[in-house]
């Protein structure tokens, strides 16, 4: 039996609640500027539901032995905020869960021996589906550990 399989979906399940409580006692400023970089809490979250929404995909195509371009990060992102603009903070909420909880689904169809398994490839790097987890799990204890640091240094 593998522990590591199981903990790194529960790690990422832990990060994406990290994250949102990273922001929760400052909901009503999503939209204050040059919180992570130039970038606003909204444009922040905007950035990770994109990740996540090509995450899913990619597990998909990966599973049927698809190759899976790098998107043009920028466009992305670029959509990604649009698509968020004007929704609230619950309806952002939601949608960060409802995101991770697309890609726990496509990891908990997987056995363990798959998740560890490096039988993908992405731009030209062999990789597992935990090392995808991985990369998530930290792309998003990062954002959340900036928006902590935003919010110390103003106090909030």
């Amino acid at each position: 039996m593998t522990v590591e399989a199981l903990s790194s979906t529960a790690d990422l399940e832990d990060a994406r609640e990290k994250l949102v409580q990273s922001f929760a006692p400052v909901r009503e400023m999503l939209d204050e500027p040059n919180v992570i970089g130039a970038w606003s809490i909204r444009q922040t979250l905007a950035h990770l539901l994109a990740w996540d929404g090509w995450a899913e995909e990619t597990l998909a195509a990966l599973e049927r032995g698809e190759a899976v371009p790098i998107p043009a990060e920028d466009a992305m992102n670029s959509s990604a905020v649009e698509a968020v603009a004007s929704v609230s903070a619950e309806t952002l909420v939601q949608q960060l869960m409802d995101a991770r909880r697309l890609i726990l689904g496509r990891l908990a169809a997987m056995t363990d021996d798959e998740r560890r398994e490096k039988r993908y490839t992405l731009a030209d790097k062999q990789m597992s589906a935990n090392d995808f987890v991985d990369m998530f799990i930290e792309h998003d204890l990062e954002h959340a550990s900036e928006i902590r640091a935003w919010r110390k240094a103003k106090g909030l």
